[in-house]
């Protein structure tokens, strides 16, 4: 009787273990609500992992050359509490909690693409934004250590104006100074803040000061804007050339891509003149931004014209 009972026993434990087998990996949580707590508790930061576990190759490779070391784990854990926001095809891989809690952490930090790894205060607050690097733990490890180090910076910045109102001249001057001497990276990722300045820019030293933000990042955002459009294009074309749920041949995709280049050359081109006149009016510390972007799109619009020279020949 016992032995049957102890049987049982272990036949109920192995299948509740079964059933609570997650694709949360050891040493990792999938709850975000209490990593927050603990990250307070412990002066730690967030490392979020957006991944799609069971489809996403660079999440698979970013998994087995990192996240799943031992040596990483035992390095990362001394600063960071590791959260997993999965979001595979089989469902049944997330535990109660992550399937509701998921899809809505990748909407409210509109996360795009897999992997996508998120370093995050103990609020939850984005301090910077990572994903898949070669090197395997050691490179990783170096890089999450710098990204601490800016962290610290913005902490303790966020931690000084806290209390101030936005546009005290004490609060500009503090942020002014966190960011004179910042790399593009850095002021692109707290543009926030510096649009802050130059939105209490009445003398215009801060748009100066800081061009990148004012001049050269609502050009990218346009650029964006149209890369978005002919992706979205080209999905909607996608599906009604393949068929509805078929996987489209490479022929098929080849051939939606040929006839959006045109529509794709014609938005860029109208992008470039808009930028030129803007270019001409411009105080003479932003051409330096209008020029590299310029550059950058008509790099852009070279390789989309010569891809369809080749397929005018080959046809």
């Amino acid at each position: 009787m016992k032995t049957k009972t102890l049987l049982a026993a272990t036949v109920a434990a192995i299948a509740g273990a079964v059933s609570a087998a997650t694709s949360t990996p050891a040493g990792w949580t999938d709850d975000f609500e209490a990593a927050k707590k603990q990250a307070a508790a412990e002066n730690k930061l967030l490392l979020v992992d957006f991944s799609g576990s069971d489809w996403c190759g660079w999440c698979k490779k970013l998994d087995e050359e990192v996240f799943a070391k031992p040596e990483f784990l035992e390095g990362a854990k001394k600063d960071f509490v590791l959260v997993m926001v999965d979001s595979p095809s089989d469902k049944k891989l997330l535990s109660e909690k992550a399937a509701e809690q998921n899809p809505k952490l990748v909407e409210k930090y509109e996360v795009h693409g897999f992997p996508t790894v998120l370093i995050m205060d103990a609020d939850g607050v984005v301090l910077d934004k990572t994903g898949y690097r070669r090197g395997g733990p050691e490179e990783y490890l170096k890089n999450l250590a710098e990204i601490k180090k800016s962290s610290a910076k913005l902490i303790s910045l966020k931690r000084d104006i806290a209390g101030m109102a936005k546009g005290d001249p004490a609060r500009l001057a503090k942020i002014d100074a966190a960011f004179t001497d910042a790399d593009k990276e850095t002021l692109k990722k707290n543009a926030a803040l510096i649009q802050e300045l130059l939105d209490n820019d009445s003398a215009g030293k801060y748009a100066a000061k800081y061009p990148f933000v004012k001049y050269r990042m609502p050009l990218d955002n346009k650029l964006s804007a149209v890369f978005d459009d002919l992706n979205s294009r080209f999905r909607k074309r996608i599906r009604e050339v393949a068929g509805k749920g078929k996987r489209p041949t490479g022929e098929q995709m080849d051939q939606v891509r040929s006839e959006l280049d045109g529509y794709a050359v014609e938005s860029m081109r109208k992008l470039l003149t808009e930028t030129t006149k803007e270019q001409a009016s411009a105080p003479e510390y932003a051409k330096k931004e209008y020029a590299s972007f310029i550059e950058r799109l008509e790099s852009t619009l070279k390789r989309i014209e010569g891809r369809g020279k080749k397929s005018n020949k080959a046809n």
